[in-house]
């Protein structure tokens, strides 16, 4: 976990958010009041009152991945849409305040039930589970008396997102925290594979954009030792990234003539974690957005 005071190195050098800078003169007084409207916030998140959510946002807000405020209400709607039952829980874990200025740290769980048809009283084996966990801080600025979110910077980001037997295998994709801009890093993912069951996988990465790029996968069958390597190369666009693996898992049969194989699909995964890319200073000036 990034400490609060690299947090505030690399706000002013304007290396990830915009370049605001602080003047250090500390009001622990608003510890109290920037909270209660976090907690707001996070209330309005969890009711999914996307109207609500928008109220706490500068119009000039910019997420360190260079979404507006826009592209955010747009993929929130869309998560809202295809997940309707899904939950957050949030955790405050500091507060930081300086004059009309303040940083947030916190940390969030997702999680949700995907039915693959409208009945819900399908199989429980047959549902979906997605569950995912963050840690991020957000940026707030005291405007008119009113705390504003401005930018936020992700530390931590990995979801998971599976179906049927996979829910109860345990598996793991394995990658650096943050990676060089440009730069070949190494991919691994880790199964603890059923010895009657047939695993295929594909392990890739992918730049963080909005709306996303579609990349195509290559799916090779995960060994009886249950492991994958892939040598990628990081983007040289300043871009963070998403490492992703999807996962299937199958069994085959053969009936009591031995003349015909049953391929049955008994499970799916999909895993993704971020990649902190290292910017290039040389183009840090084209991320820097002054007060």
């Amino acid at each position: 976990m990034r400490k609060i005071a690299l947090a505030l190195i690399i706000m002013c050098f304007g290396f990830k958010i915009p370049a605001y800078c602080f003047d250090f003169n500390i009001k622990r007084s608003a510890n109290s009041e920037i909270r209660s409207v976090v907690n707001e916030h996070n209330k309005a998140m969890a009711e999914h009152d996307i109207e609500k959510v928008k109220t706490f946002y500068d119009k000039d807000y910019k997420s360190s991945d260079g979404f507006d405020l826009d592209d955010l209400i747009s993929m929130l709607e869309k998560t809202h849409e295809t997940y309707k039952n899904i939950k957050y829980k949030t955790k405050i874990n500091n507060i930081t305040a300086y004059n009309n200025w303040a940083l947030v740290q916190m940390s969030d769980k997702t999680s949700a039930k995907i039915y693959p048809v409208k009945d819900k009283d399908i199989k429980k084996e047959k549902m979906g589970k997605l569950e995912g966990r963050s840690v991020y801080i957000v940026y707030l600025k005291k405007e008119n008396d009113n705390w504003k979110i401005v930018a936020d910077d992700i530390l931590m980001e990995e979801t998971s997102l599976k179906y049927g037997v996979a829910n109860d295998i345990n598996m793991d994709l394995i990658t650096p925290v943050s990676v060089q801009n440009g730069k070949e890093y190494d991919l691994s993912l880790k199964v603890d594979k059923p010895e009657d069951m047939v695993a295929l996988a594909s392990i890739s990465r992918e730049e963080i954009a909005y709306p996303p790029v579609d990349y195509q996968e290559k799916f090779r069958k995960v060994p009886e030792t249950g492991g994958l390597v892939r040598l990628v190369k990081a983007n040289n666009k300043n871009l963070d990234e998403y490492a992703v693996a999807s996962i299937g898992f199958s069994k085959i049969s053969l009936n009591e003539e031995m003349n015909k194989a049953r391929i049955e699909v008994l499970g799916l995964a999909y895993i993704m974690k971020r990649i902190n890319v290292e910017k290039n200073p040389l183009n840090s000036s084209k991320l820097v957005e002054s007060n």
